[in-house]
């Protein structure tokens, strides 16, 4: 994805509970991504995973378990 594309990611089909915190928790995985090194693509399938993750918990700040970070 550049100037010259665009795309579209499906989102993670999960029971939602409380999407508070979701777009933080994308935003922030996003940039952890890329500073890893990873590529754009794959930045953003680790973001939508971590958000999907975070609508499942209650709260805007749950705790994201190692396993969903790697």
């Amino acid at each position: 994805m550049n100037h010259e594309k665009s795309g579209w990611v499906q989102a993670l089909g999960v029971e939602t509970i409380d999407t508070t915190g979701a777009g933080d928790a994308f935003n922030r995985a996003l940039v952890v991504g890329l500073c890893r090194g990873e590529s754009l693509r794959s930045s953003i399938d680790f973001a939508t995973k971590v958000a999907a993750y975070v609508v499942t918990q209650m709260g805007a700040q749950p705790l994201i378990s190692d396993s969903i970070l790697k």
